[in-house]
């Protein structure tokens, strides 16, 4: 298995139980603050379910070069990296953002948001050429034999 499809799904994990830890945060009223739903459902969803559903994908629909070099995975690394720092800046920013409205944290959000949507666009990038019917397959195999 790839590197980066451990990393996708090992950082799925962590996010998982970030996400349970927002969740039982968000039912004890104490520990209740400005932005926590919006935490609890980016981690979720884009930290736990979108990670490990790209770390398997990329696994299941190899490249055609199998190597596991940076230049055949660079926008699985690209894809990695965008969802791994909008994400942690997301958690910072939001419940700052809430309390100091406008601030630099806004900015933040807009930041981690941009970061976030080109991870995924990398990802979207990297996976569509791997997606291929069977005719395809076969005549690519053709063309460069």
């Amino acid at each position: 298995m790839p590197l980066i499809t451990r990393l996708f799904i090992k950082s799925g994990l962590l996010y998982f139980l970030i996400s349970l830890g927002f969740g039982v945060m968000m039912q004890i009223d104490s520990f209740q603050f400005s932005g926590m739903s919006p935490m609890f459902w980016h981690a979720l969803m884009v930290g736990w379910i979108t990670q490990i559903i790209m770390g398997v994908s990329t696994w299941m629909f190899p490249g055609r070069i199998r190597e596991e070099s940076f230049r055949n995975q660079k926008w699985e690394w690209l894809a990695f990296a965008g969802l791994n720092l909008g994400l942690p800046i997301r958690f910072l920013a939001e419940p700052l953002a809430s309390a100091f409205e406008p601030s630099i944290w806004s900015y933040l959000l807009i930041i981690s948001a941009l970061l976030q949507f080109l991870g995924i666009l990398s990802y979207v990038i990297g996976i569509w050429p791997r997606v291929q019917s069977k005719q395809e397959r076969r005549r690519k195999r053709a063309k460069d034999s």
